[in-house]
C-alpha cells in the first residue's frame, strides 16, 4: 500500500510544482507613452516614473507600501556641470529578455544637456536585488560620472538610515540602506573606491572613478550597482552585500530562486511520503 499511495501522490506533487513556477513570473505592465511602467516579481513590485526625473517613484514589498509618489522624485542619476542635470525624461523603452523567473529591460533619458543614459535592469524572482548597468552617450564633450549622486536616491520619510564603506578589493563594497515598516531599500556598489553617503533624507553612491571624459559621439563603459528591495532593515541590508562582492558585474544564477518559496509542499516532504 505504501507504494501505492507513493506513485499516485507523485503525479499531484508534479502538477503542484509545475503550477507554482509556471505562475511565478517577473511581469511588466506598461510602455513609454505610460505614467509608469510596473515591474512586479514574487516579493516586489516597483512602478518606473516615466517623466523626469525617470526611476523608481513607487516601491511595494510584500504588498506593504515602502514609499510611494507623494515626492517628485526618488531614484535617479545627477551630474554638476553648467549646474545640476538629472535624469530627464524617458525617451526610449525595451524588454531586452524575458523569462519566468526574469527580466531585463532598457530605460533611456536624458538629461537635456550634454548627457543620453541608458540603464539596464536585471529583475529576478526569488530575491530583493536589481541589477543595474548605467551607460553615457555624449552628446557634447563631459564626463561620464562625476559629483556622487550616481545614483542618488530621496527616501524621506524613514525609519532609519545607516551606510557602509568599503573593505577592499574583495569586498563587501560600499553600501547604504533605509527601512521603514519592516522593509528596506538598500545600494551596493562593486568597485573598491566607491564610497557610500548619507544626506540628510537623501542617500548616494560616489562613484567618480569609474568616470572617464567622453568626446562627442562616444559612449562610456557601463557604470554597474545593485539595488534591492527586500524584507528587513538593516541586518537584512547588510547581508546582501557579501552576495554582491560574489557576483560584481555578473548575473545572478538560477539558484538565487529559492524553490521551497514556490512549493506548498518541498522534495524532502516529497520523499518522506512513502
Amino acid at each position: 500500500m505504501k507504494k501505492v499511495l507513493f506513485f499516485s501522490i507523485v503525479p499531484l506533487m508534479l502538477l503542484m510544482i509545475w503550477t507554482n513556477f509556471s505562475s511565478a513570473a517577473v511581469t511588466i505592465e506598461g510602455k513609454k507613452g505610460d505614467a509608469f511602467i510596473k515591474i512586479k516579481t514574487d516579493t516586489y513590485e516597483v512602478h518606473w516614473k516615466t517623466g523626469a526625473q525617470m526611476g523608481y517613484m513607487v516601491a511595494l514589498v510584500k504588498g506593504k507600501v515602502l514609499f510611494d509618489n507623494k515626492i517628485g522624485r526618488r531614484l535617479y542619476h545627477s551630474a554638476n556641470y553648467a549646474g545640476w542635470k538629472d535624469w530627464g525624461n524617458l525617451i526610449d523603452f525595451k524588454i531586452l529578455n524575458q523569462k519566468k523567473t526574469m527580466a531585463k529591460v532598457e530605460f533611456v533619458s536624458n538629461d537635456g544637456a550634454s548627457k543620453e543614459y541608458t540603464c539596464v535592469a536585471t529583475f529576478w524572482d526569488g530575491t530583493p536585488l536589481i541589477k543595474h548597468e548605467i551607460t553615457v552617450k555624449a552628446k557634447k564633450a563631459v564626463a561620464s560620472f562625476s559629483h556622487g549622486h550616481e545614483p542618488m536616491y530621496e527616501v524621506t520619510p524613514v525609519d532609519g538610515m545607516k551606510k557602509w564603506d568599503s573593505k577592499g578589493d574583495k569586498g563587501p563594497f560600499a553600501h547604504n540602506t533605509f527601512w521603514i515598516d519592516s522593509n528596506f531599500s538598500a545600494l551596493y556598489a562593486i568597485y573598491p573606491t566607491a564610497q557610500a553617503r548619507l544626506h540628510g533624507t537623501r542617500m548616494d553612491l560616489q562613484q567618480d572613478a569609474q568616470g572617464k571624459q567622453l568626446k562627442k559621439g562616444q559612449t562610456s563603459d557601463p557604470l554597474v550597482y545593485w539595488v534591492a528591495f527586500g524584507v528587513g532593515g538593516e541586518k537584512e541590508a547588510h547581508a546582501l552585500a557579501k552576495t554582491v562582492a560574489e557576483v560584481k558585474d555578473g548575473d545572478l544564477e538560477p539558484e538565487a530562486v529559492d524553490a521551497d518559496e514556490k512549493l506548498t509542499i518541498t522534495w524532502g516532504a516529497i520523499k518522506s511520503s512513502k
